[in-house]
């Protein structure tokens, strides 16, 4: 939450020196003006993250990620204050030990970079980042941008999904948030969706019944493991959901 922050401060601070050594017209098109400072402000990320890992600027092609849910209780950035690691694959490299986060409200991962007191948050440009890992103390997401260039099959919208099984069958999950208004305030509704593909095009994962019968002639077998198992498919893990697509696969 502090660097968080102080990304803010950071923030304000530049736009407040900028409004105050930079005059502008009114009345006029500044919007060179403003490209030209925003290119300045990515110089000076760029040089910071070079600092940190010695990354080059290859890396640094995104925009200034601005966090806009501060005021909220309900944050759309996934597994908002628990720590993490990453490692990307950005342009078919792969970089390790970042600060990434999942904005699950805009489907857009943005990185922070620190040196000494400065942080500032970058988004990262969707179309050249291919897959990256999220690594908690209990748990890892991969996440892939999938199409059906990745994937023929594919019938979903284009975006991250975090690849949780990748066999035969797969099995996928979005991980989105919905906005709304409450009592004022810009709060942000996190559901996961859970999606898998058993033989062509995915399915979402809803009721018990409706799952099992995506099975097809291993639909018998298939749910007298999961009642054997006491599996609520409406709430089911993903290692759950894991060993059941597992088992079909062996069947």
């Amino acid at each position: 939450m502090g660097k968080t922050i102080i990304s803010i401060h950071l923030f304000l601070a530049s736009f407040i020196g900028f409004s105050q050594t930079t005059p502008l017209s009114l009345n006029t098109d500044n919007s060179e003006l403003f490209v030209r400072i925003d290119k300045d402000r990515l110089k000076d990320v760029d040089s910071l993250y070079v600092v940190e890992s010695g990354v080059g600027r290859d890396f640094i092609t995104g925009r200034e990620y601005r966090g806009f849910y501060f005021r909220s209780d309900h944050k759309p950035v996934l597994f908002y204050g628990r720590e993490r690691t990453a490692s990307l694959v950005y342009k078919g490299r792969t970089y390790g030990g970042l600060v990434l986060q999942y904005d699950t409200y805009l489907g857009q991962v943005f990185y922070m970079t620190y040196h000494n007191w400065d942080a500032s948050q970058v988004a990262l440009d969707s179309d050249n980042v291919s897959r990256f890992d999220l690594y908690f103390d209990n748990d890892t997401l991969s996440f892939r941008y999938i199409s059906d260039e990745l994937w023929p099959s594919f019938n979903l919208d284009d975006g991250f999904y975090e690849v949780v099984y990748d066999g035969t069958c797969k099995y996928i999950i979005r991980h989105g948030s919905s906005h709304i208004i409450r009592n004022g305030l810009d709060e942000y509704d996190y559901k996961p969706i859970g999606y898998v593909m058993i033989n062509s095009g995915f399915v979402k994962i809803s009721s018990r019944k409706q799952f099992v019968n995506l099975f097809g002639d291993k639909s018998k077998e298939i749910k007298q493991f999961v009642e054997d198992k006491r599996i609520r498919i409406s709430k089911a893990d993903k290692p759950q959901i894991t060993e059941i697509l597992r088992l079909y696969e062996s069947l």
